[in-house]
This record gives C-alpha cells, structure tokens and sequence, in this order.
C-alpha cells in the first residue's frame, strides 16, 4: 500500500511550545500550517505530569521570570494565571558528609513564577486552537526533500507512511535531532555540524518530585532550596502549587545520564528519598506519590550527545547557511535558535512567533505587490 497524502502551505514539524504557537499564528492568520509531533502527546520538553492531583508537577520548565513579555503575553491571552515561587525560609547546604546547615542567602529560585496548573496548561491550549485535522501526533518524521521548490516530508505514524507536500518547513525540533534526518538534497555540511554541536538545554537532565500531605520543610522555618554535594539531588527546591490541596518538592539529579542508568530508577529514588529524610526528618519517608523524568533516555528530545550534561548555559542562536534547494524554504525554530532567551520557554515564543511574523509579512507584502 503506498502512503497517505497531504498538501499544505507549511508544516510545522515539532509541536512543542516554539511549533504549536507558530502553527497557531498562521493558522489564526488564515494560512494553510498543520503541526507534527514524534510523541503520542504534544508539549514537547513540557510535560506536567498526568495524575498528579493537585500539585501540577512539571516534570520539564518550571518557572519563567519577569521580564519575559511573551510568556506573560500568551499566558495572559489564554487566561491563565501565574504565582510565585515559594522561597519564604532559609535555604540549606549540604555538606559531602550528609551534614547540612542553614546559609545566609536568599534561594536563587527568588522572583520566578510558576503557571497556576502547570505548565502544560499553556501547551494544551495552544494545541487546542489548531483544529484537529491540522494536528498530527505520534509521526515520526524521516527525512525531506525538496524538488521544483515543493518539499516533501516523508513521515510514519500510526496508519502507516504519509507523504507531505509544502511550499514552506519549519523544524521546531532540537538542533541535534533535526542533524540525523535525511535531507536531499543534502544541507551543507558546515550545517549539519553546527547541528550536531548545539546542545538541547536540559535533555540530560533529570528531575524528581515527591507530593506530601503538609509542608513540613515550611513548618520547620526552611523554604525547600537546598543546595547539595551529596546524595542523587543536586539541587532541591519547593514545587507546591498556589493552594492548600498538595505539597511538593523537586529536585534535579547531580549524577549524569551514565550515573543514573548505573544506578538504576529504584535505587535513584530510594537514595533521593534517603537524602530528604536526612534534610527535613522522617516526614520525608512518606510521600503520596513520586515521579521521576529522565530526559537523557527521550528519543524524541535527546540523543547519545546529550547524556553529557553542560555545566552552564550555551550561548544559543543559530546563523545556518542552507544552500540554494532550501533557502527561503525551511527554517529552524526550536528554541535554540533564540539568541536572547535560548533554552527557555521565553526563547521557544519568540522563535514560534519570529517564524510566524516573517511568514504573514512575506504573504502581506505579496497581495500588496498583485494590487500594485
């Protein structure tokens, strides 16, 4: 049987935050975009976890900050409320011998914000406003071609292949992703080496959450930072939601992803659950319910270059030559490509919305020049 087919304008391929708000824009715009997403859900790296009651546990981003217009902006325009970080209390620092005293600082966590229901809120609305038959889940995209300025993006999802036509691409996956698919003809190869080189903020990170019945941490006049040199966490801080209804902590793993494969889920859980016994006391032992998100191990945000963690923020922003077949005919909007805010939620916006704009632009200027 051959495969499927689809015609249209622009294919978004990646809906996490920079595809699904750059679908979403031309769409509104009234132009033919349609969205493809690798994973049965849409997200992307934000994911709240499923199940978590009240306690809204983004197992990806948890804060954005002030001072990051488009975060407030679209959350604003879906009516979704934001609160602050919880950093009432003194933070702790942990010794390598398990010790931990109270330091004299403030968390760093000071000032951010997090999205009241989680983060992934915002994502299902947006994904919401794109109809459902411009919404492709669980396709897997395997390479593109270009000829006679048509692209075709040869994708396999649940029926079987489907083949797209588009005049226009824009890749809203990882750098390093977008690297290992198949081009004809090919990008330069300066390209795909500077591809391969972008790291993916935090695909080789980890984090753990643990919901409680109370804040014993805040009883105990601590705020929930902890900043660690022992144990699995690394770094701890409060994640309760703006209610009285759930308590909870999180915190990112200090091991890399070969740490965590060596010592396996259960026992990096059993060894997390220790080190916040030792912190906060036997309260600690009883959580309702625990999660665990390695990213390292996502196929669809990391690959094997990935499971080195960096050790600070990449200066991002990407400049790719693309060759004659692909210029003005794909683009990379992922939130690497930002060189203001790359990495960041904030930094997804604004490569979505930047791509969106010069569409509608370039569109506006071409009814221009046929009534001219």
């Amino acid at each position: 049987m051959g495969a499927e087919k689809l015609k249209v304008d622009i294919m978004i391929i990646g809906g996490g935050l920079s595809g699904l708000v750059a679908t979403w824009q031309l769409r509104s715009a009234g132009i033919s975009a349609c969205v493809m997403e690798a994973r049965t859900r849409f997200g992307g790296r934000i994911l709240t976890a499923e199940g978590s009651e009240d306690a809204a546990c983004d197992l990806g981003p948890s804060w954005f900050w002030p001072g990051q217009p488009l975060m407030e902006s679209v959350l604003k325009h879906f009516n979704i409320s934001s609160y602050e970080q919880f950093v009432d209390g003194a933070v702790l620092f942990q010794q390598q011998d398990g010790s931990a005293e109270k330091i004299d600082t403030v968390s760093p966590m000071t000032g951010a914000r997090r999205v009241q229901g989680g983060i992934s809120h915002l994502t299902d609305a947006l994904a919401d406003e794109i109809e459902a038959s411009c919404r492709y889940a669980a396709h897997e995209v395997m390479g593109l071609s270009i000829d006679n300025s048509v692209i075709t993006v040869d994708a396999v999802g649940p029926s079987g292949k489907l083949q797209v036509q588009a005049n226009q691409v824009a890749l809203a996956i990882p750098p390093r992703l977008a690297a290992e698919l198949a081009f004809s003809p090919e990008l330069p190869a300066t390209t795909i080496q500077t591809l391969r080189e972008t790291p993916t903020w935090m695909a080789g990170h980890a984090k753990f959450f643990v919901i409680y019945d109370q804040p014993f941490w805040r009883e105990q006049g601590l705020c929930g930072t902890v900043i660690s040199q022992h144990g699995p966490l690394s770094e701890i801080h409060d994640a309760s939601p703006n209610s009285e209804n759930a308590f909870s902590l999180f915190g990112f793993s200090g091991l890399d992803a070969e740490g965590r494969a060596n010592m396996g889920e259960a026992e990096f859980i059993k060894q997390a659950i220790a080190q916040l016994v030792t912190l906060f006391g036997d309260e600690a032992s009883r959580p309702k319910k625990i999660y665990f998100q390695d990213w390292s191990t996502e196929t669809f945000t990391a690959n094997l270059a990935d499971r080195k963690s960096t050790d600070h923020h990449p200066q991002y922003g990407l400049n790719l030559p693309l060759g004659c077949a692909w210029q003005g005919r794909l683009e990379f909007i992922s939130t690497e490509t930002s060189a203001s805010s790359g990495g960041l939620m904030e930094g997804a916006l604004e490569a979505g919305l930047k791509y969106a704009r010069s569409i509608t632009d370039m569109k506006a200027t071409a009814a221009d020049d046929r009534l001219t």
